[in-house]
């Protein structure tokens, strides 16, 4: 049985990490140890370190605490403080005689099945795998959106370090991206943050596991539940949206997106904030017009086509850009017409997102007015499907599309004098 001097090593040897490296981070993380003392606790030399600093050489390493103290059977991340008082008594352990382990051990196990615990496990010397090392931007990215979501939960530092155990996340040291919080701790903290949304979680936590660079979504300005979105539609191979008042943002024009933008934000809406929003439907433009972007399948209302938000000269922009995307292969544009539809949702704008995994379900997005509700219930997601293909096939084909799309153009081009 490997105790917790071998384990240790194990860790850091797998892990990449010198003692030095680890001594450095647990001391930016606010628990200052030194790199004499780790390697004494890695050659067995101390055997006495202190539950905070179990707790923070776990997260450091990426193992759970029972696993690097010799108890498989704790899952990692959720060892509480009486099993944390079990593994200390452990550790103390360490030196008896033989003899002397026998007894205690005969001991724990009477008290196991006096208490009706299941039979101890043999631990298992294979260390667990971890997630690949993050990188700086990695850190940074995700300690300035973990800071967001606790800010926005109204949570202080301390308040976070009660409801997950005394040590078991530096969080400051995680925010300001000097220390990788391990996937399963930031797990933890989407819970204790009120994130529970399945798509939310995955985009924070696929961060977290290194599988995925940041973005430009990944900004603070984002709200987190926008970058979700974005970064489902950046990984869709098909996307299928419904918009009754305007131009779809992933066809839209500069001055018809900065006039959408304004109509649509809050009166208060700065020209900061109009011009970063602006720079983010670019980028979504600009993902979707790569080579090998998603299949955009997009319906309007006849009526977005002549409602003029931006002005005449900036709606015949439009329409001539419309045009263009109307005959763009990766691209089917269709027209609700406004003389006698043959079927209207009772939804507002609506997005589908379908992707290259087989097995990966699809997810729909309701557009509301001060936030998206990203749905993942598979009943939801085919009601949204159906409503889309009904107006699929009640509405302009391509061709119709092109033909409708010249003729709002020439009466308005007619209306200017051109």
């Amino acid at each position: 049985m490997a105790n917790f001097a071998e384990r240790l090593d194990l860790a850091l040897t797998k892990r990449g990490f010198t003692g030095a490296q680890v001594a450095s981070a647990l001391t930016e993380a606010g628990i200052p140890i030194t790199r004499a003392y780790v390697s004494q606790l890695r050659t067995g030399k101390q055997t006495n370190p202190t539950l905070q600093v179990l707790r923070a050489l776990a997260s450091c390493l990426q193992v759970s605490v029972g696993w690097l103290v010799g108890d498989d059977y704790l899952e990692s991340g959720s060892v509480e403080d009486i099993q944390m008082r079990a593994a200390t008594l452990g550790i103390a352990a360490s030196g008896l005689s033989e003899s002397s382990l026998v007894v205690l051990r005969g001991v724990v196990e009477l008290a196991r099945k006096a208490e009706g615990l299941p039979e101890e496990h043999e631990p298992a010397p294979e260390i667990p795998e971890a997630a690949a090392p993050l990188g700086d931007a990695q850190r940074r990215a995700l300690g300035k959106r973990l800071h967001g979501l606790r800010v926005a939960a109204g949570l202080s530092v301390e308040q976070v370090d009660t409801a997950l155990g005394r040590g078991a996340a530096a969080i400051p040291a995680v925010e300001e991206g000097r220390l990788a919080p391990a996937p399963i701790t930031v797990e933890r903290l989407l819970t204790v943050y009120g994130v529970t949304a399945p798509p939310i979680r995955e985009y924070v936590l696929m961060l977290a596991r290194g599988e995925r660079e940041p973005a430009w979504y990944d900004a603070q300005s984002v709200p987190v539940w926008l970058a979700a979105s974005y970064a489902l539609e950046q990984r869709a191979t098909v996307i299928r949206t419904y918009h009754p008042q305007f131009v779809p943002p992933l066809l839209q024009t500069d001055d018809y997106a900065r006039a959408a933008i304004t109509v649509a934000g809050p009166a208060t809406l700065g020209q900061q904030t109009v011009d970063e929003a602006l720079a983010i439907v670019l980028a979504r433009q600009e993902a979707m017009a790569r080579e090998g972007g998603a299949v955009l399948w997009a319906v309007v209302d006849e009526s977005v086509l002549t409602r003029s938000i931006v002005g005449p000269h900036g709606l015949l922009r439009q329409l001539d850009a419309l045009i263009e995307h109307a005959k763009r292969p990766n691209v089917s544009l269709h027209v609700v017409p406004m003389d006698d539809p043959a079927y209207l949702p009772r939804t507002g704008p609506f997005t589908l997102w379908r992707f290259a995994e087989p097995f990966e379900s699809d997810v729909a997005c309701a557009h509301g007015v001060e936030s998206d509700e990203l749905i993942t219930d598979t009943t939801a997601v085919e009601a949204y499907h159906q409503a889309f293909t009904k107006l699929s096939v009640t509405t302009t084909t391509r061709e119709e599309t092109v033909e409708l799309l010249n003729e709002h153009r020439e009466r308005l081009s007619r209306s200017l004098g051109k």
